[in-house]
């Protein structure tokens, strides 16, 4: 269970969460006697009370307690408290690589510098025979203006020399869309494998896709890792070097012996490839064979500069290759299970059900592969829900950032729900909760079985949105634990703005074809409301629907509120601007916010538990600075 802002563990009081994922929930909190606030590690209930977990646990902050560099986040004390264990980490206030690349911030400049931050640590911790095995943007942490990169999560470490580890359970920690080959094989690695990770790492900030994305889940992702050539990064992005090309083709090289020797070679390579303008390799990137899996026989140690690092051979022949695959894909498979236990969660077999709805009855008798998620907010939850869809729809086509940055596959985003382009995805289920009528049912329902919202739904918030969808994917202990999630974040905002409880506010759309205003039931009344805020009720007592029609600006000012948000669409608009509005809006008395920004203004008009927390993160701090 998530904690709640104001508990106390082992003297830290519970600031914020910052992240939940399959060992535990990390939050900010403050330090019980330094005047500081440290990133508290607590493990799940469940797992602290596995002993294989608990050892795990040891071994994280121990291994990561020795590691003492300026790129590598600091591990300050662990404990247990309650039956529970906790690691008290540094807290590094800032962003990710990972959130960069999604909100659209990453440039090939940063990426370069982001690399070769994150070399200095993993070159650091090789030269004392510790392993990362997890090297990903999510990884990266960023202060304010970049000012420092670290390197987060040595908790999947293993001493290079150590002979009886978790092994396994380490493959269940790492990342399928950044692993090296061998590793996906079963076989013994080294440094080289958190090289060929940092390699699909920069593949991802200078294109914002991994490597070898696709659909089919981590098997096929797996497998391609095995097979496939490295992906060229310019062509995803053609304005890019194409040195840059071969900087990938080696840092992924699937033959260890043919990639760089060291993080930090890989990153200077990186810099001579961003100033290349020749589209040639820099003399230290000597040409590799991208095709050939391993080499067929064992080959001398390389060494890794500074200083030596004694290197197993890592060497199946080639004839093993369709063994390794076999093996990788069942590695993956024991990866998926090892999840399910590390989450704690005891979800069942998909269990058949007949779900009744607007449009009449659905049997489902297996768990879905592939579904398609086609209503407002359907997207959002089903990726909440760790389901990756065959295809999503999106207003005008375009995936919104809070979907997108968690797309791992190959998901198609369609403009519209029409029933004959929705079957070139070939679903073997369709969630479909928007506003559709019987024709429009019937249509979907002969492509594949197709639920629409539940029937007797007084109030459509995303929160029950949620819930039903999980219901359809059998995924209800997920949905618990995301609203309990949402509830904890929102409890939060609320105690650390305190000015926004019980301010007046009104949202005013301006478009180019009029003005509108949000009802207070509309997705975006309905945030502000949770965040203490009071909506006043429509002045309108007919209106109905998420917004109202304003025929006269002059309307506006008749009500009078303390804050008024103002989203605007229209020509005009830019850089928060009050140009080109009309004078009534000049004429408020109230606090003004202006936003513009493209995918803020799709989160306030969508609903769904990733569009929340965007929020959360983009509109929050703007209110703060103008609402006190």
């Amino acid at each position: 269970m998530v904690l709640s802002v104001g508990s106390v563990i082992a003297g830290y009081r519970i600031e914020e969460v910052l992240g939940a994922g399959g060992m535990g929930t990390v939050y900010r909190a403050r330090h019980p006697s330094l005047p500081r606030s440290d990133a508290l590690k607590v493990l799940s209930e469940q797992l602290s009370q596995d002993p294989q977990f608990r050892a795990r646990f040891a071994r994280e902050a121990e291994l990561a307690a020795t590691l003492d560099h300026p790129n590598v986040v600091t591990v300050y004390n662990r404990g247990e408290t309650d039956g529970q264990l906790w690691i008290a980490m540094q807290y590094v206030a800032g962003s990710d690589a990972d959130k960069e690349i999604t909100q659209g911030r990453m440039t090939p400049a940063r990426a370069v510098y982001i690399v070769g931050e994150v070399a200095k640590a993993l070159d650091y911790a090789h030269r004392r025979h510790l392993l990362h095995r997890d090297v990903k943007p999510a990884n990266f942490l960023l202060s304010h203006d970049d000012e420092r990169v670290f390197l987060a999560d040595f908790g999947i470490a293993r001493a290079l020399d150590e002979t009886v580890g978790l092994t396994q359970t380490g493959m269940v920690m790492a990342s399928v869309a950044y692993a090296a080959p061998e590793g996906l094989a079963g076989e013994n690695i080294d440094h080289r494998a958190d090289v060929y990770s940092l390699g699909c790492s920069l593949y991802r900030m200078l294109t914002g896709t991994s490597p070898f994305a696709r659909s089919g889940g981590m098997a096929a992702v797996a497998a391609a890792h095995l097979t496939e050539a490295p992906p060229r990064p310019t062509t995803k992005v053609p304005g890019l070097p194409v040195a840059f090309d071969a900087v990938i083709a080696k840092a992924m090289a699937k033959n260890p012996n043919d990639r760089y020797r060291s993080a930090g070679e890989l990153a200077a390579a990186a810099a001579h490839a961003l100033n290349d303008t020749t589209g040639a390799v820099n003399a230290m990137s000597r040409p590799v064979s991208v095709t050939a899996p391993w080499p067929s026989s064992p080959t001398p140690p390389q060494p890794v500069y500074p200083p030596p690092i004694t290197v197993q051979p890592i060497a199946p022949p080639r004839r093993w290759l369709p063994v390794a695959i076999v093996a990788a894909v069942a590695l993956v498979a024991a990866v998926i299970v090892g999840i399910v236990v590390w989450k704690g969660d005891s979800t069942p077999i998909y269990a058949a059900q007949t779900l009744v709805h607007q449009h009449g009855e659905t049997e489902l008798t297996a768990e879905p592969r592939a579904v398609a998620a086609l209503g407002p907010g359907d997207g959002d939850a089903v990726l909440s829900l760790g389901v990756q869809p065959v295809a999503v729809v999106a207003p005008g086509g375009v995936m919104p950032t809070w979907e997108r940055q968690m797309i791992t596959g190959d998901v198609r985003t369609l403009a519209d729900a029409e029933a004959a382009v929705v079957a070139a995805s070939k679903p073997d289920l369709i969630i479909d909760t928007g506003d559709i009528d019987d024709a429009e049912y019937r249509a979907l329902s002969a492509v594949a079985p197709t639920v629409a919202r539940m029937q007797n739904t007084a109030e459509w918030t995303w929160q029950n949105q949620l819930e039903w969808v999980a219901r359809i994917l059998g995924r209800t202990d997920k949905a618990k634990e995301l609203l309990d999630q949402a509830a904890a974040e929102q409890t939060e905002i609320r105690a650390a703005h305190p000015a926004f409880d019980g301010k007046s506010v009104v949202v005013v759309f301006v478009a180019d074809e009029g003005i509108e205003v949000a009802t207070p039931d509309s997705p975006v009344g309905r945030y502000l409301r949770g965040l203490g805020f009071r909506y006043p009720q429509d002045s309108d007592p007919t209106a109905t629907g998420p917004t109202r029609a304003v025929a006269d600006p002059a309307e506006l000012n008749a009500t009078p509120t303390d804050v008024r948000i103002v989203v605007r669409t229209d020509k005009g608009a830019g850089n928060g601007s009050y140009n080109g509005l009309p004078q009534p809006f000049s004429a408020y008395r109230g606090a003004t916010v202006i936003i513009d920004d493209p995918q803020v203004i799709a989160a306030m008009t969508t609903q769904g538990y990733a569009a929340t927390r965007f929020l959360n993160a983009e509109l929050v701090d703007a209110l703060a600075r103008y609402v006190r």
